[in-house]
């Protein structure tokens, strides 16, 4: 099974959200939120190559004057913990394949930037997390919807009516 950062980053968001997405159900791409997401992200840092593609990573893109820095842009910071393990996944992928990097989360519209670097704890943690997604996504029907603070903003919300 190809494992998307997309997927890391919505295992830690929303598991509903991981099982409609690993099942091709792409709800309301007219949604405000993805769209002003879109935007933010082909506006921002247009001067450097995009969409950078290593073995099953696609990032942003990345700069490797003084070492190896994988960028991911992001909207906002108010998801931060899933856009870091989507980062977490890109350098873990980077290492396995011989590239030692670390990487950076930027917010444009918030002008805030977080370094991320791979830690031996995350390391381990990577194998379980992806053993997760592989389970979820094997599910017949998703999984037992949640309520989060950000349901109401999600492109799912109608599908899953949490």
């Amino acid at each position: 099974m190809r494992i998307t950062g997309v997927m890391v980053q919505y295992y830690k968001s929303c598991q509903g959200e991981l099982w409609y997405f690993a099942h091709q159900l792409n709800m309301n791409y007219d949604n405000e939120d993805i769209l002003l997401g879109r935007l933010i992200h082909r506006k921002s840092y247009s001067r450097e190559r995009r969409n950078i593609q290593i073995g099953d990573a696609s990032f942003d893109f990345l700069k490797s004057s003084d070492g190896t820095i994988i960028f991911e842009v992001k909207k906002s910071s108010r998801l931060k913990e899933p856009a870091m393990y989507q980062l977490y996944y890109y350098l873990w992928i980077a290492k396995r394949l011989g590239v030692k990097a670390k990487g950076a989360l930027l917010y444009p519209k918030e002008r805030k930037s977080v370094k991320v670097e791979l830690s031996p704890e995350i390391e381990a943690e990577m194998e379980d997390l992806l053993k997760s997604i592989e389970g979820i996504v094997s599910l017949q029907t998703p999984p037992p919807a949640t309520h989060k603070p950000y349901c109401r903003r999600c492109s799912y919300y109608e599908l899953c009516k949490v």
